[in-house]
């Protein structure tokens, strides 16, 4: 018994690190293998400098009133994971981010000029 709980907090522990740093691994993969594992983006930017910028977006939700019995949600926040392709169509980079507004005001000029984005 001791054993199988050793092996299954060693094996949390990997799958830990190997999530953390899965976004270091796809630095210099190309584009289409990057698609092929995530899915097409739900945006897709052009950058000043002949590449692009793939929008992945997930949007979560709360149920901000715990004491109501109702089933309506009110959206908290967008988790965003920005990837920026070159123009060898090769990933530059990633990055996260946490929003509350929706992909459509997101524009290429804010991602590039800072370190964080907000709406326009």
């Amino acid at each position: 018994m001791k054993k199988i709980l050793l092996l299954t907090v060693i094996l949390m522990g990997l799958s830990c690190s190997t999530t953390q740093n899965s976004s270091e691994n796809w630095v210099g993969k190309t584009k289409q293998n990057f698609i092929k594992n995530w899915g097409p983006a739900i945006r897709t930017l052009d950058d000043e400098k002949s590449g692009e910028i793939l929008i992945y977006a997930d949007q979560v939700y709360a149920n901000n009133n715990r004491h109501s019995s109702s089933e309506s949600s009110d959206s908290n926040y967008w988790n965003y994971t920005y990837v920026y392709v070159n123009k060898e169509g090769k990933i530059a980079s990633l990055r996260k981010e946490k929003q509350v507004f929706p992909p459509q005001q997101i524009n290429a000029v804010d991602l590039l000029g800072k370190n964080s984005i907000s709406a326009k």
